[in-house]
């Protein structure tokens, strides 16, 4: 009855309509009415200006900032025109750049930034400049003056300022804690209430140190343990306990987008579960915060003869690897500076509370951090490769230390498959030698340099494989099907090209049917270079091969060219690409000298008619193949981590105009942020300024922000917010501090502990205002209603894991093993993954595109962005999980089964256990009597699956959602 009663409310709520009505004003054009402009200024104020406001003001406004110098908020502001020139030419669209830019042919020129206005939008444009791009705004604007707050005023500013210890109140408190929060209480006439049960504490501890509640036996303990530092003694036990560092470790990975696997195509990063197990080890082992934040900067460039210290060093720099990229992107150069936005996004949220991505385009808006101090970070950042690019570019993995002999048995490894790999080439030329025969076909291992077939190209779009017509390199070529022009394109990337200066070729099957026009570009170490190919020639080289010039290649640099069907006038073929080095052009010619035989192969050949024999040989490449499958395998096993690279030759950038990658200002010198200038750091040595310099200015005594943004950050954590509420943001922007001398204290305290986060975490929770109840008071409400203050406890929901964690405990499923990737070896794309285990959800692989369904319901953080604070909404979806969800239905009735195994009892005596276990007390009156009416009169006669009812029930409840 109880139940039905619920889902008629939830079904009514559902109901109701929550539409959100904008209603926009009709503004009435007086040149219309008087008959001028022929409808024009209505057709503007219809159509143009709300598209303005839209898509382009936000930017292009004196309200807003001046982006590229172009106003579009007026008619004088578009006649002016901006940093590029004139945007509009009124009655010609096609020479406006404001047309050229929102219709995105020009990929340097792409308006709004954000994604392409929908084509009726962009026809209406071009018709409004074609009939004269009639304005009524008549108004002469000028450029908002900036509100920045500048850098000799920076500290005027609370977050800029030195950290100093402050007074301690002359206010009563059991701890100094309290009595910077018991001061701020009386000076605003507020009272705190009291403390909470013991019950209800343990089950909070338990929650906020490690995302499970306690169980029966922990509470009954608690309370029948009535010495002085019994509470004490239960906050160090849970502090040593394992969990702790794992319920730390969450919050932290929410802060640096911690993710297994990229959005797009659902790539899965199989080692970026070391950098998860680096943090939950950290905090663990309660390393100093200082020394994991440098690590974490720069563990990469550290050094150590300890094995198991270098590991960690490594992996732990996979902080700044953790962002979802699109490696799609073709313009490499824009690929780059892309990745490092993210990163110094990232990292000024994560550790100083600063919007340093703000300063890609411009000066900062607010914040005392120009544009210059934004290069010089991303010069530091740009000494490191983080990418190798090919058509679609890619992550590095590289081989973790291992012990001497396990380093000896890879490298043995390696050399048999190197070993069989030889043997397997000198065969096939053997091979090639027996059976060659007047054919079309031209062998690629027959060809000096380095060839990259067709079959080994990466293809986007639809390519017909082909025969037709002779003569092609390797089983045939592939055509476009003279299809879907625009949509296709090839790339021909060799393995590994060692750098130096090379004829790059390509090969076509020349024919009347070809393309006259067939785009071709070699990227390179020189840039990108496009050419435009005439196949229904036949190539001048050999009547197969087309050379496209020199060119030079660089170790990690692009090395790769791309054939694509745009534009084409006719069939676009790509058979293969030749790498020549310049010394071996000459060789290069389909009437090569047959190859030479190897000494262990020839000697065969010798003794052995049968070495002579095709099948037989193809029998023996077979066999080894097979052999040297196994000893590859086994590589696969070896160790490895996501690796950034140091670049052979790293170098100043210059300002990007704009953020435009193609538009370039003046070089920047690497360093960091003018607004915490450490002069020493950029004195000490004359080397240029780099992420292992980084790492000291961050933790840098002189430096205020890294202290106060994480002591704020574990305050929120068991506090329920933080004592600045804009966690991860200190900008001006941000909200100010709500006591700002507790804030410093504990800065002060966290530094002089060796930054512990253990003894941070104990300070807090052993305070009268954590231990407050978080019952309210009327009198209190009206001056406080947020608790900005602390009179009590926050009540506050519990997150996705600690549900999930919860119920896994309480139906006595939860696996704590430990540590590990959880990811199925053979895994490649993360589309439909789905999770059956029962670890903590800590260890869940955090696949993008594919996270739990109660992770998605329930406001699990985006693992692609900074959150320093998870969204809490209630929506109907979370009721209707709680409900009917079969994970949960079975986990109830584990729970059930748990119960009665567990205890011998009579119903009410079973219901009191249950409601322990999963609530953390026993039935009140009115519960009871509502759980009587439930079962109806044969209530003497409880069973598994109306108790299996009973706990899904009590697990939907707010008392189980939302812990006192």
């Amino acid at each position: 009855m109880h139940m039905n009663r619920s889902l008629i409310v939830l079904t009514q709520l559902m109901t109701l309509g929550w539409g959100v009505g904008i209603a926009q004003k009709c503004i009435a054009a007086d040149g219309d009415a008087k008959g001028g402009n022929d409808g024009r200024t209505e057709f503007f104020e219809s159509h143009i200006r709300p598209a303005l406001v839209k898509h382009c003001l936000a930017c292009h406004s004196n309200e807003t900032e001046v982006n590229g110098g172009l106003l579009l908020d007026s008619l004088a502001g578009w006649k002016k025109g901006g940093d590029s020139g004139k945007a509009i030419e009124p009655g010609d669209p096609t020479a406006s750049l404001l047309v050229k830019a929102i219709e995105y042919d020009d990929p340097h020129l792409q308006m709004p930034p954000d994604g392409r206005m929908p084509k009726q939008t962009i026809e209406l444009f071009r018709k409004w400049i074609h009939d004269g791009a009639v304005d009524p705004r008549l108004e002469v604007t000028t450029a908002k003056a900036s509100s920045a707050l500048s850098l000799d005023r920076a500290q005027e500013h609370w977050a800029y300022r030195p950290i100093v210890l402050p007074a301690i109140p002359d206010q009563d408190g059991p701890t100094t804690i309290d009595q910077f929060i018991n001061a701020s209480l009386s000076s605003s006439n507020l009272k705190p209430v009291p403390l909470s049960s013991k019950a209800t504490l343990l089950r909070r501890l338990s929650f906020d140190l490690h995302g499970v509640p306690p169980t029966p036996e922990e509470i009954l303990d608690f309370e029948a343990d009535t010495s002085d530092d019994a509470y004490a003694r239960v906050v160090d036990r849970l502090l040593a306990s394992p969990r702790y560092a794992e319920r730390m470790a969450r919050h932290w990975l929410d802060v640096v987008r911690y993710g297994e696997s990229l959005t797009l195509r659902g790539f899965v990063l199989g080692n970026a579960w070391r950098y998860r197990d680096y943090c939950i080890q950290a905090f663990e082992e309660d390393r100093p915060w200082n020394e994991v934040m440098r690590e974490q900067i720069a563990g990469d460039l550290m050094s150590s003869d300890d094995r198991n210290v270098r590991s960690r060093q490594l992996v732990a720099a996979g902080f700044w690897l953790m962002g979802n990229t699109n490696l799609e992107e073709q313009d490499k150069q824009q690929l780059e500076m892309d990745i490092v936005d993210e990163q110094l996004d990232t990292f000024g949220k994560a550790f100083l509370g600063q919007t340093l991505g703000c300063a890609r385009c411009h000066d900062h808006k607010f914040d005392p951090i120009p544009t210059q101090d934004y290069y010089a970070l991303a010069g530091v950042l740009k000494a490191s490769q983080v990418v190798r690019h090919s058509n679609v570019s890619n992550w590095i993995d590289e081989p973790l230390p291992l012990p001497a002999d396990e380093q000896e048995r890879f490298e043995t490894i390696q050399a048999k498959s190197k070993e069989f790999d030889d043997q397997i080439t000198t065969l096939r030329k053997v091979l090639t030698r027996l059976t060659k025969r007047s054919s079309p076909m031209v062998d690629v291992k027959e060809l000096p340099g380095v060839v990259v077939d067709d079959v080994h190209a990466k293809k986007i779009g639809e390519w017909q494989p082909s025969k037709h017509t002779a003569a092609y390199v390797g089983e045939g070529y592939i055509h476009d099907k003279n299809e879907e022009r625009g949509t296709k394109t090839v790339s021909f990337e060799p393995e590994k090209l060692p750098p130096g200066t090379y004829e790059v070729r390509l090969a076509y099957a020349g024919h009347a049917s070809r393309a006259s026009n067939a785009k071709v570009t070699v990227y390179s170490a020189d840039g990108d270079s496009p050419h435009s190919i005439d196949q229904r020639e036949p190539g001048p080289i050999d009547g197969l091969w087309v050379s496209l010039g020199r060119y030079r290649f660089e170790k990690d640099g692009q090395a790769y060219v791309t054939v694509s069907n745009e534009e084409a006038d006719g069939f676009v073929i790509a058979d293969a690409v030749q790498f020549l080095p310049i010394d071996e052009v000459k060789l290069a010619s389909k009437n090569v000298s047959e190859p030479q035989v190897g000494r262990d192969v020839s000697k065969e050949s010798e003794s052995d008619d049968q070495a002579n024999d095709p099948k037989e040989i193809e029998t023996r490449i077979k066999q080894l193949e097979k052999k040297k499958k196994k000893f590859d395998e086994q590589l696969q096993e070896r160790p490895k981590y996501l690796a950034m690279i140091p670049v052979a030759e790293p170098a100043d950038i210059p300002i990007h105009i704009r953020g435009d990658v193609h538009n370039l200002g003046k070089v920047v010198d690497r360093g960091t942020l003018q607004v915490v200038n450490i002069e020493r750091l950029r004195t000490e040595t004359d080397q240029p300024f780099d992420r292992l310099k980084l790492g000291e200015w961050l933790v840098a005594k002189e430096n205020p922000l890294p202290a106060r943004v994480m002591v704020n950050r574990v305050w929120s954590w068991l506090m329920g917010e933080g004592i600045v509420r804009t966690l991860d943001n200190f900008g001006t922007t941000g909200e100010a501090p709500s006591n700002s001398e507790l804030l410093d204290y504990l800065a002060t305290q966290f530094v002089e502990s060796n930054w512990s986060v253990r003894s941070l975490v104990r300070e807090i929770v052993l305070t009268e205002a954590y231990q407050r109840s978080s019952i309210g008071s009327a009198e209190n409400e009206v001056t406080d209603p947020e608790n900005r203050f602390l009179w009590r406890g926050h009540r506050r929901r519990l997150d996705a894991e600690t549900i999930r964690d919860s119920i896994l405990l309480i139906s006595g499923q939860l696996d704590d093993t430990r540590y590990g990737s959880h990811l199925p070896k053979a895994l490649k794309s993360d589309y439909g993954f789905r999770f059956e285990g029962s670890v903590r959800s800590i260890y869940i692989p955090a696949l993008r595109n594919s996270m739990p369904d109660l992770f998605d319901v329930f406001d699990m953080a985006d693992p692609s962005s900074v959150v320093g604070k998870r969204n809490r909404s209630t929506t109907a979806s979370q009721a209707l999980w709680m409900m009917n969800h079969s994970w949960l239905n079975e986990k109830s009735r584990e729970t059930a089964e748990r119960v009665f195994n567990e205890t011998n009892g009579t119903p009410d005596e079973i219901l009191d256990q249950t409601r322990m276990r999963v609530l953390g007390r026993v039935m009140r009156p009115n519960e009871r009597q509502a759980f009587h009416d439930f079962l109806g009169s044969d209530h003497n006669k409880l069973d598994v699956d109306r108790l299996a009812v009973i706990v899904q029930t009590l697990i939907q409840s707010v008392d189980f959602r939302f812990p006192e």
